[in-house]
């Protein structure tokens, strides 16, 4: 049997006083775990969220699973291990969601329908652990699939073919594991990217390329030891451009200026404390501005923005979170939360605003064995009832006696929350590893949710379309927000909107640059924000 439900079995060993007691909703058994992080779509269109994972050694599987009930909506066979988290994404443009996933011990990338699992399109490449990137790099109107290789480089595809746009060799003496950062560093309006290196000879650098012609804008040779995963980016300082935050196993957590790739700050995690996972950017006191969340060895800690720690909390068992945490409001306290798991096989949640423990999951005594969780959660509403949920994968692996290793993916409710989702590892096909400072006026883009606006396709173009799912009466307007909240664009609707109705901004993106935008509903008194991606 590879899948077992659990119908409300409380698997809580201590119960923070503010929080509700998460349960198990179902579990997935696999033959291997799996690395980085799930995404979450409704990738085939039935108004309720899919799952997607992938497997290690011993499975070497890609999963799409049914996240109200964890039953098995497709499966696909990559022949090996896969250490890179998938991306759900429109990579050819014809408005319905893909699934991008990046092999490792197999050097081909994979695209298929969300829907039905069908391979649209297979591309050999270097081999990966680097989570695929998506976003329209060379300015075609197209989206581009960008990832790192074992062989140094970074290697570009056409999203709707799969066809080799470019490849880039940075460092033939180290393999590029980061997620490639998409944005605008220079100010030019045009997408950049920014990658690290897993440096086989201890020559570490931090480079920012630009995305039409892979010219070098910047590098930077601050760390001193291996970086794995990519960067998180926002602007913590409120001048305007962007920062970026990289961990590093040097223990210290670097803060860059964009623009010129100049060291901002950096942060030491303390002894033995190496930053493997990556850093997230949110405003967890409601302060207006960022805070960097970043996980050592044995340590959780907020970094304000001036670069001082504002908490730390000591994870229990001296254990690791590799994969870094997913963060959401999960009490809907106006706070938002910190969700991670453990090395060992623990589900942990915390309150951002002070680092105070919430709760544990210890899905390693449910299991009854150990659970190595090296996935970071995925949130959001998975069956409809308007409260949040999440999924996280453990398991055990036994290099070279690979027929000894096991998974299993599990689902469990984390409280009356209601927004923001997280959705893909370092949040969204930019991999911002950001959560907006305007995340309390959000709404989820799932329809089951108060609010109740469907935005696709997203990455868009020149047109959205955003489907009305619950009964609106009185004006409607929309305006589309810089990240920073300046409004670029505004769309009056007609009044009284019915269910299921669809409104069609014809010229939502036309004259805006490709990146990350806010799109923000106002009606009947009420408003929220959704984040939607200009390609």
């Amino acid at each position: 049997m590879k899948k077992a439900f659990f119908s409300g079995i409380l698997i809580l060993l201590f119960t923070g006083s503010s929080a509700q007691a998460p349960s198990i909703l179902w579990t997935f058994d696999v033959k291997a775990p799996s690395f980085g992080q799930a995404a979450m779509g409704d990738i085939d269109n039935d108004q309720l969220p899919e799952i997607v994972f992938s497997t290690y050694m011993n499975d070497g599987m890609i999963y799409a699973l049914n996240a109200e009930d964890g039953s098995l909506l497709w499966e696909y066979s990559t022949g090996d291990c896969n250490d890179a988290a998938p991306l759900i994404t429109d990579a050819d443009g014809d408005g319905k969601p893909d699934v991008i996933l990046a092999s490792s011990c197999v050097p081909k990338t994979f695209c298929f329908e969300g829907a039905t699992g069908e391979l649209k399109w297979l591309t050999p490449t270097g081999g990966t652990d680097s989570p695929p990137s998506a976003g329209d790099v060379d300015n075609d109107g197209k989206p581009e699939i960008l990832h790192g290789e074992f062989n140094g480089g970074v290697i570009c595809l056409n999203g709707e073919d799969g066809s080799v746009a470019w490849e880039l060799i940075i460092d033939p003496n180290a393999s590029i594991q980061t997620s490639p950062a998409l944005l605008d560093v220079d100010g030019n309006n045009q997408l950049d990217f920014v990658v690290a290196n897993w440096s086989y000879t201890n020559t570490n650098r931090i480079w920012a390329f630009r995305g039409d012609n892979r010219q070098q804008i910047w590098v930077n040779t601050d760390p001193t030891d291996l970086i794995y995963h990519g960067a998180a980016f926002g602007d913590i300082d409120g001048d305007g451009m962007p920062e970026l935050s990289f961990g590093c196993y040097d223990n210290n957590v670097y803060v860059l200026n964009a623009e010129d790739g100049s060291l901002k700050w950096s942060f030491n995690m303390g002894a033995y404390n190496y930053v493997g996972g990556p850093t997230v950017m949110a405003d967890v006191d409601n302060n207006g501005s960022y805070e960097i969340l970043a996980a050592g060895w044995y340590k959780m800690k907020a970094i304000r923005a001036n670069g001082t720690e504002k908490w730390n909390y000591n994870i229990p068992d001296y254990a690791s979170c590799f994969r870094g945490p997913a963060v959401s409001d999960i009490n809907g306290d106006g706070f938002l939360d910190l969700v991670f798991g453990t090395s060992e096989g623990k589900v942990i949640a915390l309150n951002g605003n002070d680092g105070s423990w919430l709760w544990t999951l210890d899905l390693a005594a449910h299991y009854g064995d150990t659970l190595d969780i090296d996935h970071a959660p995925v949130i959001g509403d998975f069956d409809g009832d308007g409260d949040l949920d999440g999924f996280v994968v453990g398991g055990f692996t036994d290099y070279p006696n690979i027929g000894n290793d096991y998974g299993r993916a599990y689902a469990f409710t984390l409280g009356n929350g209601t927004h923001p989702d997280w959705r893909m590892f370092q949040h969204d096909t930019a991999r911002s590893s950001c959560v907006p400072l305007d995340w309390a006026t959000g709404i989820s883009q799932l329809p089951s949710i108060a609010g109740s606006f469907l935005v696709f396709p997203d990455p868009f173009s020149d047109e959205l379309t955003i489907r009305i799912q619950a009964p609106v009466k009185g004006r409607i307007s929309f305006d589309l927000l810089s990240v920073d909240g300046r409004i670029l664009k505004t769309y009056i609707a007609d009044s009284a909107r019915d269910v299921n109705e669809s409104l069609c901004w014809k010229n939502a993106g036309t004259g805006l640059s490709p990146g990350l935008y806010l799109l923000r509903m106002t009606a009947s008194n009420r408003t929220g924000t959704v984040r939607v991606i200009r390609k």
